[in-house]
């Protein structure tokens, strides 16, 4: 026990330190909005549709400005791209507050792919180079674990406050209230964090550097192991599924249950409390066991717990079942972020994580529209069902081609 607290303690010196408490800043006030932004699309007169259409529009504006996080967090370094668009996006929160219906939601979601997929490279890789390979599992559990102990009473906040007030005049005063704590967040971030990259560069926008920039993606994906490309494409697969029922699982809620924003904010706070108490229970095992029995234990398991929720006959099986799907992606969670970072040099790690960016944000945008016209026009449980099935094939593969990496990137 005492090694396990003195290996915490050394984690959260420093930057990962940083990182946690500005994250959840984060967690507090982006708790009070984020479970019911389904909701609030269809309050400003969207529907299902909608919601997927703008998740999938923000998802195809973000691919070029990861391209271009990734070239200049491997060139002019981390810090500086971090806390600067931790600024921006703090913005956004004032456009959603006061949003007057749905398109000004898409315009902010726009504005918000832009700097998410400029932030994104920088933000991993100065994470994952403030990791040590030996508690690289453990690191990143904390990270997820902590800032969303910090915010885990925000989402029964926020639904009694949606049920008092009424969506939109809560969701306004949540928005607002990010804003603030982003803004403190890019502060922290400005003053404490250390540049990771040890050399820098000047960049400009010449033709040499374009071609650079293209060329500088090909040599990142050819320095990738078989073994990596086998579990990015399993990854991206789960993506793809994921973005087709994660944005309605409230809808789900509310249509087939009829539950109100008070009891699932309730649900949001318990699926916090035991995705935090799984993480850190798989931490240290991931790093000591290895990575991949726990990665493939969370591929088999998530398919059968989305096909418990949508069978859900009354409040506590939905309880169950939600918990259930928490468990199975919170068994894996530490470790699946751990391979990321195992399987690529350190001197990739920029754009190596704006290609994983691409990757995620495209298949699970696609996911999300393909899920809304499905949920529209097919009925509810739809997306899911089809979610099921493409995970289950995910699930197979991974017990076919699912390899512990020989080497841990540094």
């Amino acid at each position: 026990m005492s090694n396990q607290i003195k290996k915490i303690r050394t984690i959260l010196k420093g930057n990962i330190g940083v990182m946690i408490t500005s994250s959840a800043l984060w967690s507090v006030t982006g708790n009070l909005t984020g479970p019911f932004y389904a909701l609030y699309v269809i309050e400003l007169g969207g529907d299902a549709a909608m919601i997927g259409q703008i998740i999938g529009i923000s998802a195809l504006i973000k691919i070029i400005p990861i391209f271009i996080g990734g070239y200049l967090t491997d060139r002019v370094g981390r810090k500086r791209i971090l806390f600067t668009f931790t600024y921006l996006l703090a913005c956004v929160a004032l456009i959603r507050a006061f949003s007057p219906d749905y398109r000004f939601l898409l315009i902010a979601s726009v504005l918000e792919a832009l700097f998410l997929g400029i932030r994104g490279p920088s933000m991993g890789s100065l994470v994952a180079d403030s990791t040590d390979p030996d508690n690289r599992s453990m690191s990143y559990a904390l990270w997820m674990v902590i800032p969303a102990m910090v915010g885990v009473l925000s989402p029964s906040i926020g639904g009694i406050l949606v049920d008092r007030y009424g969506l939109s005049t809560a969701m306004m005063y949540g928005y607002i209230a990010i804003f603030a704590t982003g803004s403190l967040s890019a502060y922290l971030r400005q003053r404490f964090i250390e540049e990771t990259l040890s050399e820098t560069t000047e960049v400009n926008a010449s033709s040499a550097a374009v071609k650079e920039l293209v060329s500088g993606f090909g040599e990142t994906i050819r320095s990738l192991s078989r073994d990596a490309m086998i579990f990015l494409s399993l990854d991206f697969i789960f993506t793809l599924g994921l973005g087709m029922v994660d944005p309605y699982q409230v809808t789900f809620a509310t249509d087939s249950l009829g539950l109100t924003a008070t009891q699932w904010g309730s649900i949001i706070s318990l699926v916090i409390i035991v995705n935090c108490a799984v993480n850190l229970l798989v931490a240290s095992p991931s790093d000591s066991q290895g990575r991949v029995k726990f990665v493939r234990a969370s591929m088999i398991t998530w398919p059968i717990t989305y096909l418990l929720f949508i069978n859900s006959g009354n409040y506590l099986q939905l309880v169950l079942a939600r918990l259930a799907i928490t468990i199975s992606a919170g068994v894996g969670q530490p470790a699946w972020h751990a391979l990321f970072v195992d399987y690529c040099p350190k001197g990739h790690r920029g754009r190596y994580n704006a290609l994983l960016e691409i990757g995620w944000s495209v298949l699970y945008g696609v996911g999300s529209w393909l899920g809304g016209i499905l949920y529209q026009n097919m009925g509810m449980r739809t997306p899911f069902q089809w979610s099921i099935g493409l995970m289950s094939v995910g699930a197979v593969l991974s017990i076919l081609l699912l390899r512990e990496p020989k080497e841990k990137a540094e």
